[in-house]
This record gives C-alpha cells, sequence and structure tokens, in this order.
C-alpha cells in the first residue's frame, strides 16, 4: 500500500486535493488489479462536502504485465466518463497521473454497488428475493443509462453487472459505473470498427456475457448490454451471479479449443416461490435474454415500456 498522499488536480474547482494514503480511506470495491476508495473530502466554511470514490490500481500489482492492460484501461475510463453526462451514470470528478504513470480516477460517490447489496441481502435473508418493486426501480434506472450511452453517445458500455451498478441510499437512484471496456457503436448499434479498429475485442466477463459474444461469427450490438442487464435482474431474483457451463468459460478463455459448443441458454430461475407480483419482473428479464439478439429489445424500447411501468406506481 501507497504511504504517501497523492495531489489531484480537480478540474472543476481548479485546485490541488490532496487524496490521503490508502490505508486512510475505506475500501468499498474492487476488482482485476483495481481498487476502490472512498474518499471524505474536508468541509468549506459552513459547507458540508460529498465524499468522492477513489479508483486506482493496487499498488502490490502495478509491477504485473496484466496491470498494463488494467491502467491503460483506467485512462480510457477517465476520458470516456469526463464526456458522460448522465443521473443515471457515475459522475466523473477529476484525474490524476502518479509519478509511475498509473492513472487514478475520482467519481461521484455512492453508498454501494448492487453486488455488494446482493450479498449482504443473501448473509442477512438467505435466499429471499429483492422486492420486485426494488428490481424495477433499478431496472428503469440501468435502461434509461443504456439508452442514453447507446443513442446519445454510441457507446457499448460492455460489462454490465451488479458490481458496475452503483446505489445510493435505500435505491434512491442507481447509476452504472466501469467503462473501461466500453466500445464505439454506430447509429445503427453495432460495433463501430473503424473507430475501434478491425482487430476490436469483446473483454466483457464471461458469466454476464450475451450467447452471441461466444459464437465464431461473433456479432456484437448494443443488444450483448441489454442480456447482461437480464442477468443482472436474474441476479436480484437469485442473489448469485450466473451460472455458465464449464465448456462456455473454456471456451472464451481458450481460442484452441475447438469444440462444438451449443448456443448459450438463460439461466433457469431460482427455486424459490416468486409471488405474482414479480410477473412484471420476469417478463422483462425473459425477453431481455432472448438467445437471439434480434429479437430481444433495445434500451430505447425499454425506456418507453418503464415509463409506463413508473407512471402506474
Amino acid at each position: 500500500m501507497d504511504n504517501f498522499q497523492t495531489p489531484i488536480k480537480n478540474k472543476l474547482i481548479n485546485n490541488v486535493i490532496q487524496i490521503p494514503p490508502s490505508p486512510l480511506m475505506k475500501k468499498i470495491g474492487f476488482g482485476t488489479h483495481v481498487v476502490v476508495y472512498e474518499f471524505e473530502r474536508s468541509p468549506l466554511p459552513e459547507k458540508s462536502r460529498s465524499p468522492w470514490a477513489i479508483k486506482k490500481l493496487i499498488e502490490s500489482h502495478k509491477q504485473q504485465d496484466s496491470a498494463k492492460t488494467a491502467n491503460k484501461r483506467l485512462k480510457a475510463e477517465a476520458e470516456i466518463l469526463r464526456k458522460l453526462n448522465h443521473p443515471n451514470i457515475v459522475g466523473f470528478r477529476a484525474c490524476t497521473k502518479q509519478s509511475d504513470d498509473t492513472c487514478i480516477i475520482a467519481m461521484e460517490g455512492c453508498t454501494s454497488s448492487l453486488g455488494d447489496l446482493i450479498e449482504n441481502r443473501l448473509d442477512y435473508l438467505g435466499d429471499v428475493p429483492f422486492p420486485p418493486n426494488t428490481i424495477l426501480k433499478m431496472s428503469s434506472d440501468i435502461v434509461n443509462a443504456l439508452d442514453y450511452l447507446h443513442n446519445e453517445k454510441l457507446l457499448l458500455h460492455g460489462d454490465i453487472k451488479s458490481m458496475n451498478i452503483l446505489v445510493k441510499g435505500e435505491f434512491v437512484i442507481c447509476k452504472l459505473c466501469d467503462f473501461g471496456v466500453s466500445l464505439p457503436l454506430t447509429k445503427a448499434g453495432e460495433i463501430d470498427k473503424e473507430k475501434a479498429g478491425e482487430d476490436v475485442e469483446y473483454a466483457g466477463t464471461p458469466h454476464w456475457c450475451a450467447p452471441e459474444v461466444f459464437q465464431d461469427n461473433q456479432i456484437i450490438t448494443s443488444k450483448a448490454d441489454i442480456y447482461s442487464f437480464g442477468l443482472v435482474i436474474w441476479e436480484m431474483l437469485s442473489l448469485a451471479p450466473p451460472n455458465m457451463s464449464e465448456s462456455f468459460e473454456e471456451s472464451f478463455f481458450d481460442s484452441s479449443i475447438d469444440e462444438k459448443i451449443e448456443p448459450r441458454q438463460r439461466p433457469p430461475l431460482p427455486d424459490v416461490d416468486l409471488e405474482p407480483e414479480y410477473n412484471l419482473v420476469l417478463e422483462i428479464y425473459f425477453c431481455c435474454t432472448i438467445v437471439d439478439f434480434m429479437k430481444r429489445p433495445n434500451a430505447q424500447n425499454l425506456v418507453k415500456v418503464f415509463n409506463q411501468i413508473m407512471d402506474k406506481k
């Protein structure tokens, strides 16, 4: 762990903020080679200031070759975040480089990740799914974020999962985060290879990937995010990460495997009693996780559906 203070220039107020040493900040999340801390900022005279989330490489991992990829993704994420402005996407606050050229991102602070809330619920309540209204609130917020990304910013998130959804308070608002593997889209919703390069690869987390990601004739569109979003609904019902057959996982990481893999199917529903109040949640889950991506709804269609749903509540 680092034992020095890191200055970070805040682009909004044009001064230098001192980031405390990592041991003095609360760890609130982590990923491959990266860690996220809560940074409590000093109050201004007669005015409190909301905390920031500080995302940086894990100090002990910096010398690993794969950490270079993680740092490259941090820089790419900072460049993307500074261009985004939506209530359901985590806000960019600042970015800096350390003396070793590793990147630090300061972002809007949130209470917790949805992934943490799912784990906590399982620990304290067993296999009791989230209430349907809570699932619908999360879903409404995230499809609004996806509509903004896909249709206004022409961007595929590429790694939708519960750990990349932040929650403020008791589901007051949910926000997408982690744009390190995002890819540019065309207006037709396909990967823009002119911008991304002909050799571009989808790098999402395998257990949340859409079926088309695993096919030889890989066709990646904005509908890949929709499938992954459907699996987040499944997570809130099952309180577990989506399962995937061993053959799928092996084929994703080992391209030398030439065994024919059957198309991936949606995970079966958890073995719990889901009352009729869950019917709407289940309908959305099923339509978002159709194997044929052409038959899935797009984010714009889902926004219309959720506008009608939320208007009735």
